[in-house]
């Protein structure tokens, strides 16, 4: 099943109800979809299979746990000496997300500490020790406006392809070919 072709109206409430608290019962997720509980259980079991929900967790206050410098470190990394960056990474605790982008940007890493000076320990003793690292350009947030752990994806909306319908026999879309130019 393909997550973006095979998502009906209910397959999309129910993700977009889970989203906004994955606590609910089986019960009341039906009541919200408007499906009998037998049913939303076999979609809901059917939409984990498929990897459209890929699992369930608690979102922790990062403040409370004493976690209180989030920062952001934009990697500079010399690619034929970064054998091994990816699982250095992936080992890094305080590490909480990590994306290879294109252009310059290169590495951007999402970090946690206690502190600054957790963090600049970290950044001084283990960040620059990590294969290929050439540079590292650190930001430290300073205000959080919208965090995706928090904000629901748009399921509902129209920014995801519908459902595929069958078509009537009276529709037939006209091929059209593409002529790509070298230049």
């Amino acid at each position: 099943m393909s997550a973006t072709t095979a998502l009906d109206a209910i397959d999309r409430k129910i993700l977009d109800a889970l989203q906004r608290n994955s606590r609910l019962s089986n019960a009341d997720l039906s009541k919200l979809v408007g499906l009998s509980p037998s049913p939303c259980l076999r979609r809901l079991r059917r939409l984990e299979k498929s990897g459209c929900i890929q699992g369930y967790r608690t979102v922790l206050n990062r403040q409370a746990i004493g976690l209180g410098v989030t920062a952001f470190a934009r990697l500079d990394v010399d690619w034929t000496r970064a054998k091994t960056l990816r699982e250095e990474i992936r080992r890094l605790p305080q590490v909480v997300a990590c994306y290879v982008l294109t252009g310059e940007a290169g590495v951007l890493l999402e970090i946690v500490a206690a502190d600054l000076t957790e963090y600049s320990k970290f950044l001084f003793n283990v960040l620059y020790n990590v294969s290929g690292v050439k540079g590292i350009q650190s930001s430290v947030l300073l205000d959080l406006v919208k965090e995706k752990e928090l904000t629901p994806l748009p399921i509902t909306g129209e920014s995801l392809p519908a459902a595929r319908t069958q078509r009537s026999k009276r529709h037939h879309p006209t091929s059209r070919s593409v002529r790509v130019e070298n230049r």
